[in-house]
């Protein structure tokens, strides 16, 4: 099994290190990959209303088959303690490193457009 990371490729950071880019294409590359990051953000708020919500139904179902019992109560936060942290990482690994690594590449590259074309 293997967990898909989105990252900027070596040859994309070098690119725009090397200022490769025209200042045009780069607000286009930019414009492609802020679609790219909103659909990955849409995709997220989504997951992180419904998985939860699935999760309380899941917990309101064994409560009512066994009781509130401190056990019940444990596993219930230890479940939804667990999702926020998948969700936390899920966030990261698809939006957060790539953002992350394409603003310091266009920073370092293009300082007079410095935080201007941020993801």
């Amino acid at each position: 099994m293997h967990i898909y990371i989105n990252r900027l490729s070596a040859r994309e950071r070098s690119q725009l290190l090397e200022r490769r880019f025209t200042h045009e294409e780069l607000a286009e590359l930019h414009a492609a990959l802020l679609r790219g990051q909103r659909a990955r953000r849409r995709t997220l708020r989504i997951l992180a209303v419904a998985v939860p919500l699935g999760c309380l139904a899941l917990i309101g179902l064994m409560v009512s088959r066994a009781g509130l019992t401190p056990a019940v109560l444990i596993a219930g936060v230890a479940v939804l303690l667990m999702v926020a942290l998948a969700l936390a990482a899920a966030w990261f690994a698809a939006i957060g490193l790539y953002a992350r690594q394409f603003n310091d590449a266009i920073d370092e590259g293009y300082p007079e457009l410095l935080g201007r074309l941020h993801l």
